[in-house]
Parts: C-alpha cells; structure tokens; sequence
C-alpha cells in the first residue's frame, strides 16, 4: 500500500494505535530493517514512501492519544496533531471527549508525555454504524454543539462525507449544479481498513485509480489531514462550512479536497 499509493498519486494517511507501535519498538531489529536502509517501518513509509503518519487512538489498554503521539515520537516519525479515531458522540460512553485538547494532555501510559492536537477527522461512531453524513471544515463549539461552528475555537473537525467514492463526485457536482457556493471548502475521506490491504489489486481498481482519474480531472485535489486545514486557513480564510445532504452553513473556494487514510 506504501508503494501503490505515490505510484498513483494519491495521498494516504497512515494513522496508527499503540499495539503496532509498541511491536515495532519490541521487535524490529537490524535484521528486519535490512530492507529498509536501517529504518523502522513507519521511518521508512514516511521519509521513503511519502507516506503521512498519524496518531489514532480507541484509547483502551492503559494508553490515550498522548500516548500514541509519544511513541510516534520515540519512532521518529511524530509531530502531527491529527486526532484520529476520536468518537464525537458525547452521547455515547465511548466519547473521546475531545475537547480537552484545547490545552495540552498527559500520558497515561507514559504520564510525562505531553501532547495535544487540533484537527478532529472522521467524527466516527463505534463500528461506523451510525457516522455523521457532513462534509466542509469547521471548529465546533462545544461536545453538544459539535456542528456549530466556534470563530474562536483552536480545534477544526473535517468532515468525511459518505463511506464511497460516489460521494466524492456527488460532492464535485453540488459545486457544478451551484447547490454549494465555491466559496465552502467541501471535503471528504475513504478509509482503507486493515481487512482490505490483504487485497491490494481491489484498493488499486476501486479506490486509487478513480480518486487518480477525478484528481487528473481537475476535479479533487488529494491531500492530508494537516495540510487539508493549513490549505482551509490559506486559501478558504479559515471560514466556516457544514454541509449536510440536508443543509449547507457556511460563514465563509473550491474543489472537494479528500484525504485518504
């Protein structure tokens, strides 16, 4: 996937939880690095490959975000501040309660670990059962005001929009049919689970060859989580937008931009 992804052009975030990680510090040794020029896996998808790594956390097993984000640190391959896996629901008992990084958080597993982040992507529900179908970048309010955008806020949510590749043109053609004003950054995000990479041939015909075709087009532009806002800020003013297949709220110029993670 490491491999197939630049090939095609398309941007993958790799986003990664504590197992892998502690594995990779117990078990790669210069043996196993030999193919890689003396580096572990995630050094070398990244600085080799191009590959963009991110923390994402279930936070379970003794370890939180700011544990994950340390040992991405201890792998040399940290940095990013990309919230990934979080539970938006405040509803549910596994809300992440995001908000607490608007200040930096503590380490479980690692309590003088310090970390926070500020970009909330995919806004998921356990299992995926029941995600919010929203697309556009915005910094939400407060838990139970999640959709409302806060001007003040220091954390910005991505939406995902729909689980498929049809959603990224449907979303091309809100823009074309002038039901979303250009001025409203639409995004949206496909996830390669583990499950699928154990048939590449079918990620390659369904996911990066359409998303290769609609980005040579004109269409999309592919890109990261982190350089997905810093693009938000720049080009779109950091002005708020939320569009649902229902309404579009924009305080607000554009091409869907979709991360693949």
């Amino acid at each position: 996937m490491g491999q197939m992804a630049p090939q095609s052009g398309v941007a993958w975030s790799l986003q990664l939880d504590w197992k892998i990680l502690e594995a990779a510090r117990l078990y790669e040794d210069a043996e196993m690095t030999t193919s890689t020029g003396g580096m572990n896996i995630f050094r070398y998808l990244r600085d080799t490959l191009n590959v963009v790594i991110d923390p994402h956390s279930h936070e379970n097993g003794g370890y939180n975000y700011t544990d994950v984000a340390h040992l991405l640190e201890l792998l040399g391959v940290g940095g990013s501040r990309v919230i990934g896996g979080h539970i938006w629901d405040p509803s549910l008992p596994q809300f992440s309660h995001w908000e607490r990084f608007r200040v930096p958080v503590f380490g479980e597993r690692y309590p003088t670990a310090v970390w926070w982040g500020n970009i909330l992507m995919g806004s998921g529900t356990p299992g995926h059962i029941n995600d919010p179908v929203v697309s556009g970048v915005w910094r939400p309010l407060s838990p139970f005001s999640y959709f409302e955008d806060d001007p003040t806020g220091n954390i910005a949510a991505v939406g995902q929009w729909r689980s498929h590749i049809a959603g990224v043109v449907e979303l091309t053609e809100h823009y074309r049919s002038g039901l979303v004003p250009t001025t409203c950054m639409l995004t949206a995000s496909f996830h390669i689970t583990p499950s699928s990479l154990s048939n590449l041939t079918r990620v390659q015909s369904d996911v990066l060859s359409p998303l290769r075709s609609l980005q040579a087009s004109g269409r999309v532009e592919l890109t990261d989580f982190t350089s997905l806002v810093s693009t938000w800020h720049s080009r779109f003013g950091g002005q708020a937008c939320v569009h649902t297949p229902m309404i579009t709220s924009s305080r607000g110029m554009g091409r869907p931009m979709a991360p693949e993670d």
